[in-house]
């Protein structure tokens, strides 16, 4: 049996998303990882400069405005200030998040213990996915969720296209965003957006209010424009 080619031709809109989505969920896996580096801070401020492609919201252009405008000499004090803010919001001894894992922040949502655990590593694995967890993240922490999701979107830019392939890596996005990441992340945001004192992590917050939804619209439009494209071939 012979699979088809689908040749489709992304809109303008469409184009910038795929090149910037990875862009976006790098930048938020990196920050809410572990506490930001010199080095990290360093290397964000020179990919905004080089990379239109990564302001797929008006915080990211925001975001981008703060670090070009900060000079060398003030990068220092600039990454003090956020390893201590990242300290107080995740690692304190009272932090404003306890938790960034899915099982222990839907249960606080729901006052209901439920175990995501399971269904989340079937995903990773029916994907082929292993991650390189750098301080030995839980499976369900945010940045390994989201680290998911870019290792997709990765794919689905490379993919030459193949129908079922393309399908397959899309309803796995969709899915993955619907009963999983939407599910708590945007609450997590909405908490970020009030608590956070310092620039880069408030800015995170609003980043990922904006990006979530965006990324998820723009898979659903993409799917159903290769339906189409199918249908009328």
């Amino acid at each position: 049996m012979t699979m088809t080619l689908v040749m489709v031709r992304d809109s303008e809109e469409c184009v910038r998303w795929k090149q910037g989505r990875g862009w976006v969920y790098q930048l938020l896996i990196d920050f809410l990882r572990n506490r930001p580096r010199l080095s990290l801070i360093a290397q964000w401020q020179k990919h905004m400069a080089m990379r239109e492609e990564v302001f797929l919201t008006k915080e990211g252009q925001k975001l981008k405005d703060y670090l070009s405008n900060t000079m060398p000499e003030q990068l220092t004090k600039l990454c003090e200030v956020e390893r201590a803010e990242y300290h107080r919001l995740f690692e304190g001894v009272r932090p404003i998040f306890p938790s960034l894992c899915e099982n222990d922040y839907r249960s606080m949502l729901s006052k209901n213990s439920v175990d995501y655990m399971l269904d989340i590593r079937n995903r990773y694995a029916q994907s082929g996915i292993v991650f390189n967890k750098l301080v030995l993240e839980q499976d369900d922490h945010i940045s390994i969720e989201l680290e998911y999701m870019a290792v997709l979107g990765e794919r689905m830019s490379d993919d030459v296209c193949l129908r079922a392939s393309q399908h397959a890596l899309m309803d796995s996005q969709i899915q993955f965003l619907e009963q999983h990441v939407m599910q708590w992340v945007p609450s997590v945001a909405e908490a970020l957006c009030k608590e956070a004192r310092s620039p880069i992590y408030r800015s995170l917050g609003y980043i990922l209010q904006e990006f979530l939804p965006y990324d998820i619209a723009m898979l659903r439009s993409c799917r159903a424009e290769l339906d189409s494209c199918l249908i009328s071939s």
